[in-house]
């Protein structure tokens, strides 16, 4: 038998790829990825670290806003909607991804499963 195929996140800052997660396990509510950056993560990478620190730490709102506004998406490899909220937790060249679908992602989530087979 081969394989099983992986999941692949592709990480979003708006509309720019800036990383690839591949999931290597999971652990309701996390996911656990392995990070493979692409251009543009180095920038947020220290954005990232500084926003967990803070929340870890009841630290200041600040780091965490500016994570937020990074407008980060995970769009799965699998097909359906972005997902739009979105911590993410570095641990070097590891994740760890804790995600929920919004109210709109849900809709749009239950249509895509829900669709008829095309006709080939």
């Amino acid at each position: 038998m081969g394989e099983e195929a992986r999941t692949v996140f592709v990480l979003l800052r708006g509309r720019q790829p800036v990383a690839e997660l591949e999931v290597t396990g999971d652990d309701f509510p996390h996911t656990y990825c392995e990070i493979r950056p692409l251009p543009g993560f180095e920038e947020i990478r220290p954005i990232l670290v500084t926003a967990w620190e803070s929340a870890m730490n009841n630290g200041p709102i600040w780091p965490i806003l500016r994570m937020k506004m990074l407008r980060l998406r995970l769009r799965p490899s699998y097909g359906g909607p972005l997902i739009k909220h979105v911590v993410l937790i570095l641990d070097g060249d590891r994740a760890t991804l804790r995600y929920r679908y919004g109210r709109v992602s849900l809709r749009r989530f239950q249509r895509w499963r829900n669709r008829k087979p095309r006709r080939g």
